[in-house]
C-alpha cells in the first residue's frame, strides 16, 4: 500500500467518524421544546442541560428563565440559577433589553417572597440596578416599618450603592444609633454626604468609640471634607493620650491627601512631629511621620 493510499483511508475513517459523531449528537431544542422542558419536578442539572442545548438566547430568557421566576411552584434552587444566569445576561444590554423590565417585575416578588436566599439574591440585583422599589424596602426594613428581608448590616450595604444620596437621612440615624455593623456600613456611605461632615467629625474625635468606628469615621470625613478631616487628625496626632494606631492612621491620611497636608503643614506642626518621634515608642507611628515628611519635602526655612 502506498503512502498516498494510507493517508486517503486515514481520511476517510477520520471524516466517517465526524459524521458518527454528529448524527449523535442531540439537536439544539426549539423554543417551544424548552418551554415544554419546566416542571416543578426539574432538577438544576436539568435546567442546566436545558440552557446549554437551548436554541437562542431569546429561547432561553423568555421562555424558560423568566417563567420559572414567575413560577410559584418552582424550586427556590431553580430560581437562584435563574436570577444568577439573568444576572449576567444584564451584561449583554442590546440583547437582554426586551426583557429587561420583567425580569426587574420578578426580582421586585422575589424580594418578598419566604425564601431568605432568594430575598438576599433578589435585593442585591435591585440595588445594584438603583431600583426605586428594591430601595425603598431596603429603607422600610432599616426603619422598621415592615418585617425585615435581609440582615440590617446587607440591607445598609445595598441601600449604600445608591449613587443620589436619598438615603442620606436614614445613614445619619444608622451611624448614631445602628448597632457595630450596621453602624460600620452606614459610615461607609456618609463618605459621600457633605452634610454629614460634623457627624463624622464628631465620631471620630469621640474616644468612648471603638478604635474602628473613629477610623472608619475619619477616613469617611477625609472623603467629604479634607479641610476638616484635616483640624480633627491633627488633633489626633499631637494627642499624647490619643491611640497610638489611630494617630499613625491618621498622620498617613494626612500625607497622602494634599489639601488636608496643606492645612496642617507649619514649623509648630513639624516640631511637634520631631518631638513625637522622639518620644514615641510606636513603630507604626514613626513610619507614618517620616511618610509625612516625605510626601511635603523639606522644610524651605531649613
Amino acid at each position: 500500500m502506498s503512502d498516498e493510499t494510507d493517508v486517503e483511508a486515514l481520511r476517510k475513517a477520520y471524516v466517517a467518524e465526524v459524521t458518527e459523531v454528529r448524527r449523535a449528537r442531540p439537536k439544539a431544542r426549539t423554543a417551544r421544546q424548552v418551554a415544554a422542558m419546566r416542571s416543578a419536578e426539574m432538577t438544576e442539572d436539568d435546567l442546566e442541560h436545558v440552557l446549554v442545548e437551548a436554541e437562542t438566547f431569546e429561547s432561553a430568557a423568555r421562555l424558560l428563565l423568566l417563567d420559572i421566576l414567575g413560577d410559584e411552584s418552582a424550586d427556590a434552587a431553580l430560581k437562584l440559577v435563574a436570577v444568577e444566569r439573568l444576572g449576567g445576561a444584564t451584561f449583554q444590554p442590546v440583547r437582554f433589553a426586551p426583557f429587561h423590565a420583567e425580569f426587574i417585575e420578578r426580582l421586585r416578588d422575589l424580594a418578598v417572597s419566604d425564601d431568605k436566599e432568594l430575598r438576599h439574591m433578589a435585593l442585591d440585583r435591585l440595588s445594584l440596578d438603583d431600583d426605586e422599589v428594591g430601595k425603598r424596602l431596603l429603607k422600610e426594613s432599616l426603619e422598621g416599618t415592615r418585617k425585615p428581608l435581609v440582615p440590617a448590616a446587607t440591607a445598609a450595604r445595598f441601600l449604600a450603592r445608591d449613587e443620589h444620596g436619598d438615603s442620606a437621612p436614614l445613614f445619619r440615624e444608622l451611624a448614631r444609633t445602628g448597632g457595630p455593623r450596621v453602624r460600620e456600613q452606614a459610615l461607609r456611605a456618609l463618605a459621600a454626604d457633605p452634610e454629614s461632615v460634623e457627624l463624622l467629625a464628631a465620631i471620630s474625635s469621640d474616644k468612648t468609640e471603638r478604635t474602628a468606628v473613629r477610623e472608619l469615621a475619619a477616613m469617611s470625613l477625609k472623603a467629604a471634607s479634607p479641610a476638616r478631616f484635616a483640624d480633627v487628625a491633627r488633633d489626633m496626632v499631637l494627642d499624647e493620650d490619643e491611640d497610638e494606631h489611630l494617630r499613625a492612621t491618621a498622620l498617613s491620611a494626612i500625607a497622602v491627601t494634599p489639601q488636608a497636608g496643606d492645612a496642617v503643614d507649619d514649623d509648630a506642626f513639624r516640631d511637634d512631629l520631631d518631638r513625637i518621634k522622639g518620644a514615641t515608642a510606636s513603630r507604626s507611628l514613626k513610619s507614618s511621620i517620616d511618610r509625612f515628611a516625605e510626601s511635603r519635602g523639606p522644610n524651605p526655612l531649613e
